[in-house]
């Protein structure tokens, strides 16, 4: 009987990291699953860490933190043969140095263990950002896998780092890596980012857009980015590349608007022309005063300056690169998936 294959997975008990552990389950993996002790042990009304559906699955998490490499060590041996790395600060707000001891440092310890330990290893598979391309007044041209990137905050600037670290294993000492570079990921399970997105626009007392915002956002479905990165995992031309995971839709933001109305049951009202930069311009200095004032009372504001930055901008991301190689999304236009994953929420009360 043949061996199955071994993959470890970080930030396992995550949104991302549970939709993987699932996939190589189904696949026919053995799974090693790593999270935060407080991820690991989170109850089940947490709706950010899902421990109980890696249970579910036959997979007890491992506690373990990437930025205490000897919480690491019993992960990784010679039988491992994939590693898929999920596990990262994603926030928009926390500082600098909690973004670098996790995303940048973080990566550095656990490649450090895998020479070390796993010496059989034939992917290593980081998540990227597919924001570190940063802003571009392309006229609409998609962004390509070999444009710079350019990241324009903090936590992209760790996410690119962190490419770093595994680009420089793969030339110090040949590490087998590939990179994706989702956008914006959504799905059953997803509170934070693409699910924010959807959470509160389903929710929006009236549906009501400017004519004027026809900028294209760049969504993929969460099982896609998963099934990519096994996809990836096993193709050796994907070696010592980076992705782009995105899907076909380009949905402009007044489409989205619009289908999310009609998936309430409403009509979506469509306002005269404004100008789309001041209107940004104007949302983030409200979200600086409201940041202020939330600072004064020792909170967290709810509204992320930075999140904000991306209010009206046009992006378009090409993802020929992934399909050249062979791999078909099975939600190739986001209209699908925003409907199953709208469906998914109400059925577990999140809306």
């Amino acid at each position: 009987m043949a061996k199955k294959p071994v993959s470890l997975v970080t930030g396992a008990c995550g949104f991302m990291g549970s939709h993987m552990v699932q996939i190589l389950k189904e696949a026919g993996h053995e799974v090693r699953a790593t999270d935060l002790a407080s991820a690991c042990n989170a109850p089940d009304s947490d709706k950010t860490r899902f421990p109980r559906v890696l249970r579910e699955l036959g997979v007890e998490p491992i506690p373990a933190d990437v930025t205490r490499p000897e919480t690491l060590a019993g992960l990784i041996d010679e039988d491992v043969d994939y590693v898929f790395h999920i596990a990262a600060l994603f926030s928009y707000s926390v500082p600098w140095n909690a973004l670098r001891s996790v995303n940048v440092d973080g990566t550095r310890n656990l490649l450090k263990v895998v020479k070390d330990q796993a010496p059989n290893l034939k992917r290593f598979v980081l998540w990227g950002a597919g924001g570190v391309y940063g802003f571009r007044d392309r006229e609409g041209v998609p962004v390509v896998e070999s444009d710079s990137p350019e990241p324009c905050n903090d936590y992209l600037r760790s996410k690119w780092r962190q490419e770093f670290e595994v680009i420089k294993a793969g030339q110090d000492w040949k590490l087998p890596y590939s990179i994706i570079r989702p956008t914006t990921v959504y799905g059953p399970r997803g509170f934070y980012g693409g699910g924010q997105l959807l959470m509160g626009t389903a929710q929006a007392p009236v549906h009501a857009i400017p004519a004027s915002f026809t900028a294209r956002i760049p969504f993929v479905h969460v099982a896609d980015v998963c099934k990519s990165a096994l996809f990836l995992s096993k193709k050796p031309k994907a070696k010592g590349q980076i992705f782009n995971v995105n899907d076909d839709s380009r949905m402009t933001n007044v489409e989205f608007i619009k289908y999310m109305a009609a998936l309430e049951g409403k009509s979506a009202v469509i306002l005269p022309a404004v100008p789309v930069p001041q209107v940004r311009t104007a949302a983030i200095g409200f979200a600086r005063l409201i940041d202020n004032v939330a600072m004064l009372f020792g909170k967290r504001s709810p509204l992320e300056v930075d999140s904000l930055n991306y209010v009206g901008r046009d992006v378009v991301i090409a993802n020929n690169k992934l399909k050249d190689l062979g791999y078909e999304f099975e939600y190739s236009d986001a209209r699908d998936g925003i409907r199953d994953t709208v469906k998914w929420f109400y059925q577990e009360g999140w809306m």
